[in-house]
């Protein structure tokens, strides 16, 4: 996630330079053939390439709105398994910290088995993570997104699960969970195993499990969600759609000015090409913002922060355990939040 209120130049660069060579070389192309091969024939008449223009707005507009809502109902995810985590951790603790609890067990079994929910809960945590980090056939792989990729990954511990997990679970524990696919679904799992023996002991009333309980269920529920905008591109046809008739727009737009500008004199028929990249340039932008929207999760400079928000998360729970060292938050890279 970008912190900024702007982008700086070198993004703007950076998302622009192969814009402005595509916009050049139509506007180029146009006035070559129209001014020297003498080819007045490719001058298009403009109300078609106008109304093109219009339907390409309409739908790159449309595109656009269902992109955003993907990445924002991504953020609005994860901040409810901020506030559930929250819950989690401080619901466990009342609930097996009461006076009941301390007639049959000591305050070291209580402080043990809130432990061990809490560090599971951020297990889970680290692997929804690295489930959402996970490269998909449809997610960006051109060589300016792999080299975006790996310029961060210089610079940012992006620690692997089992060296996170290690610090959360047992030897036992881990080595099970490695044997899973799903990691973060069987830890929910083993959650609600746990609270069920916390029942059975007596560490538990009806009302409290069911209250924890449904806390998991919640967490499953945000998982699922989280899993769906990961796992379910925008349909493909809207995206391809898109590229294509923005190729057409951008592509016939200086053959349509051609007459507009030519109408005024062969001297002034060059300021096409200024015209034709701005025209060119903001057409092609709308479309690349919505492209790097719709996919929240693949490691890009506007992806939801969910690093950033594990480690708030983390540090939360750790406070309510009563840690002192606690792990820094993270700050951004290059104005960048990961």
């Amino acid at each position: 996630m970008y912190v900024k209120h702007y982008f700086n130049y070198k993004i703007i660069y950076y998302i622009s330079w192969r814009l402005l060579l595509w916009s050049l070389f139509t506007g180029s192309l146009a006035l070559f053939t129209y001014q020297y091969l003498g080819w007045k024939w490719v001058a298009v008449p403009w109300l078609p390439v106008s109304l093109i223009g219009t339907a390409v707005a309409f739908y790159v507009g449309f595109k656009n709105n269902q992109s955003y809502d993907r990445s924002w109902e991504a953020r609005k995810i994860w901040g409810g398994i901020v506030n559930t985590s929250r819950s989690f951790g401080a619901t466990s603790r009342a609930f097996l910290s009461g006076n009941k609890t301390a007639v049959s067990a000591t305050r070291e079994e209580v402080n043990t088995e809130v432990c061990a929910l809490i560090y599971r809960h951020l297990a889970w945590l680290y692997a929804l993570k690295h489930a959402m980090w996970q490269r998909t056939p449809w997610e960006h792989q051109q060589m300016d997104s792999v080299r975006q990729r790996n310029y961060f990954r210089q610079r940012i511990d992006f620690s692997s699960f089992e060296e996170e997990a290690t610090k959360c679970l047992s030897r036992e524990e881990l080595d099970w969970i490695n044997t899973k696919k799903n990691k973060a679904t069987q830890l929910l799992d083993r959650q609600s195993q746990h609270l069920a023996t916390l029942k059975s002991k007596g560490w538990l009333t009806d009302f409290e499990h069911v209250t924890l309980q449904n806390l998991v269920n919640d967490l499953y529920n945000e998982q699922g969600r989280s899993e769906r905008i990961k796992n379910s591109p925008l349909p493909r046809q809207y995206a391809t759609s898109s590229a294509i008739f923005i190729f057409i727009f951008t592509f016939l737009l200086p053959f349509g000015m051609l007459q507009e500008f030519g109408s005024n004199g062969p001297e002034l028929i060059w300021l096409l090409l200024p015209f034709n990249l701005v025209v060119s340039w903001v057409f092609s932008l709308m479309e690349y913002t919505g492209d790097y929207s719709e996919n929240p999760f693949e490691g890009m400079i506007n992806d939801v922060p969910i690093q950033s928000i594990v480690r708030t998360i983390e540090i939360d729970l750790k406070d309510m355990l009563g840690e002192t060292e606690l792990p820094e938050r993270i700050q951004p890279v290059e104005n960048v939040l990961f």
